[in-house]
């Protein structure tokens, strides 16, 4: 105890009689995960030294909170409040069972007064703290202690150590069934591998004080258990930030004993690989805008990306964004893509077969129905459901200028409204909304993708502005004016100011040079595609710097 004392810089410098004095007026508390110890803005009365365990330290109300720290065996904390005589300036909640000793103010002022060499060693350890300024780095609540259920569970660490970089511990409690490749793979790894057998790690306090002690040796704690209700089961997946069911069904224990964080993983690569990017927080998602013709881009900056092997957990698209973002999260390859954008020009001559005109136009030239059956026919007819990527299409209620965000159900018909550029189209109505083109709402979709949990987000946008056009290709004249041309100049409007309050979410935004180009210019594919690989080029390293992998700050 006096050697864990010593860590707290207010008493590091006492003599061992002093150290014994405060030592004896310590009592030991008993706190469960989840429980708070003390809130922010509350009167300090109490430090806090503790034994096993692990706290968050995290400020702020509920909707915006922060954590500022995670503090593990022999840290301490509460003290600054207590000296100070001020409220608390964070709350602590325990992350992991923990066991902590503690001083309370009654009690340390009774033994400053027979030794008064603890307060002139306060006095200066408080005089250096205060002319210091704090710069400490916001932490984000990552899920470092994982409880998986079901096979596999030794892919899944590989994956997550090579993608952050970080330290991982594999924990059997029986459900790793590791085989000698296993072994050496996860040695290559510099993954450490533990079981109940271990003594490097295990504490003889428990599962609690074990999790606490590796917590702070490893970055990530993977706890691998059989799909058997058995004890050590349920209580890992009651300790565990989440508990993830790899290959296997949720049974009612396993929802009670994970207090609801319950994920669900099928164990093939691609799918151990999201779930590592989700539990380390680096989830990717792109970001399609609309823009006729220009969206075309996309396909180049998409092969790009591909070639590069960035990771693409999600994909939000308004109107040419959602067209070709669920071309390719249906799993058609890029080749395909660009095929079906090539075959664009003929398609939409009036003779190409997708134009169902509406006489008189009362809502719109077009009604749209042969338009989403050739969308259907592209898409093979698939659901939201059976995408390879998970995909959110764009588009907006013309009664009440609301967003609708599609993710369930068929894709082409959510594509068709998302794509019905208003006085061209008529509304897609589906159930009781009149929908038309999503960029009336949200032309870049970013916002989407940070709703549904996206960390990395890129962003393409072919939305040009007119300072640009005019500087690249002169002054548009009234001659080269049309009706067509005159819809979607006036669309290009609205989404320019729109899109400049919607780039908050975006990490690294990808601008191809279509300025040049209409929005009907679907003749240009080629250079259009060409554009989007450039400006993915230049953006690229940006990009690779996001998913390197990083130290946590711990």
């Amino acid at each position: 105890m006096l050697q864990n004392l010593r860590r707290i810089p207010f008493f590091g410098g006492l003599p061992n009689t002093e150290l014994q004095a405060i030592s004896e007026l310590l009592r030991r508390e008993r706190y469960l995960k989840g429980q708070v110890i003390f809130s922010e803005g509350e009167e300090g009365d109490a430090l806090y030294l503790i034994e096993s365990g692990q706290v968050q330290v995290v400020t702020g109300s509920s909707e915006d909170e922060r954590i500022l720290a995670y503090l593990g065996p022999g840290n301490f904390f509460g003290e600054l409040a207590l000296l100070l005589d001020e409220p608390r300036s964070a709350t602590v909640r325990v992350g992991i069972d923990a066991e902590v000793w503690v001083l309370r103010k009654g009690d340390l002022e009774s033994i400053l007064e027979d030794h008064p060499v603890i307060t002139l060693q306060i006095s200066r350890e408080l005089s250096r703290r205060l002319v210091q300024t704090s710069h400490a780095p916001i932490q984000y609540d990552e899920y470092n202690l994982v409880a998986t259920v079901g096979a596999r569970a030794s892919d899944l660490a590989i994956s997550l150590a090579r993608q952050t970089g970080q330290r991982v511990v594999l924990y059997d409690m029986g459900g790793a069934t590791l085989t000698r490749a296993d072994d050496k793979a996860l040695n290559a790894a510099g993954i450490a591998v533990l079981d109940s057998q271990s003594t490097t790690y295990i504490r003889s306090g428990g599962l609690a004080e074990t999790l606490g002690f590796l917590a702070e040796k490893f970055d990530w704690v993977l706890m691998s258990s059989l799909p058997q209700k058995q004890g050590i089961t349920a209580k890992a997946m009651e300790l565990a930030d989440i508990s993830v069911l790899l290959d296997c069904e949720p049974e009612p224990w396993m929802v009670q004993s994970s207090r609801g964080n319950l994920w669900s993983s099928a164990t093939d690569q691609l799918s151990l690989d999201r779930l590592a990017r989700r539990i380390s927080r680096r989830v990717v998602g792109l970001a399609l805008s609309s823009g006729g013709a220009r969206g075309i881009a996309h396909i180049g900056v998409l092969r790009v990306l591909e070639e590069a092997k960035i990771p693409i957990d999600m994909i939000a698209g308004t109107s040419a964004g959602s067209l070709f973002g669920a071309l390719y999260a249906a799993g058609l390859g890029l080749d395909e893509v660009t095929a079906f954008a090539l075959g664009l020009p003929k398609k939409i001559l009036l003779r190409g077969g997708l134009w169902d005109f509406q006489f008189p136009p009362k809502s719109g030239l077009i009604w749209g129905r042969k338009t989403t059956r050739y969308i259907d026919q592209v898409l093979g007819s698939r659901t939201f459901a059976d995408l390879e990527i998970p995909m959110y299409v764009v588009a907006a209620d013309i009664l009440t200028g609301q967003e609708v965000v599609f993710e369930e159900g068929p894709v082409a018909p959510a594509v068709r409204a998302s794509i019905s550029m208003i006085g061209i189209f008529a509304p897609a109505q589906l159930k009781d909304r009149f929908l038309v083109d999503g960029g009336a709402v949200n032309p870049l979709p970013a916002s989407v993708l940070a709703r549904r949990g996206a960390n990395i987000i890129i962003g393409s946008n072919v939305i040009a502005g007119f300072e640009d056009e005019i500087r690249l290709k002169g002054a548009t004249s009234g001659q080269d004016l049309n009706f067509f041309s005159i819809v979607s100049r006036q669309m290009t409007l609205m989404e320019r100011e729109i899109i400049k309050t919607r780039m908050g979410p975006v990490s690294a935004l990808i601008r191809p040079r279509i300025e040049t180009y209409t929005t009907m210019d679907y003749d240009k594919a080629a250079e259009l595609i060409q554009a989007g690989k450039e400006a993915a080029r230049e953006s690229l390293s940006k990009i690779q710097a996001l998913l390197a992998p990083k130290t946590l700050s711990r």
